[in-house]
């Protein structure tokens, strides 16, 4: 069996006690320290990342209402204001294959505190290209704010 971050014991510990965005974050480090995936738009900076999510504990996934599979996966978005406080957004978005076929992405908010962020869920195949169209209107007025990116996603 590979060896995955989340199978020794410790982690395991660390997982059940630590906030779902922590969590998050952790994954992003771990997975894609070669770039940072945000972008800036006028007075907001969006971060955003695709996760496997089998990369989650059962108790976090359980928590925060996502399906952990093989084959399922979701993308986590936050919107921060260069004041440095994260602020609420309407996400909206699209995935879609090489083969243009599209699917919607239906996103939930999660407050906690000072951290909000937006968890879409969706399923993917093996080895699948990604292309992610997302829409972020910031504080829900003003501008939407269009955000597109490709991921390869790969079942543990």
């Amino acid at each position: 069996m590979p060896f995955t971050i989340f199978q020794d014991n410790a982690m395991i510990k660390f997982l059940k006690i630590t906030p779902f965005w922590l969590i998050v974050s952790f994954c992003i480090f771990a997975t894609l320290v070669k770039a940072e995936q945000s972008q800036d738009f006028g007075d907001y900076t969006v971060h955003y990342i695709a996760v496997n999510s089998t990369f989650i504990s059962p108790e976090i996934a359980e928590r925060y209402g996502i399906v952990r599979s093989a084959r399922n996966a979701f993308l986590n978005i936050s919107v921060i204001k260069n004041s440095g406080a994260a602020v609420s957004a309407k996400i909206t978005g699209m995935k879609a294959n090489f083969l243009s076929q599209n699917s919607t992405i239906n996103f939930i908010e999660i407050n906690e505190g000072d951290a909000i962020y937006y968890i879409g869920q969706f399923e993917f195949s093996n080895a699948e290209n990604l292309r992610f169209n997302i829409e972020v209107q910031p504080e829900n007025n003003g501008p939407v704010y269009p955000l597109s990116w490709t991921s390869k996603l790969y079942i543990n």
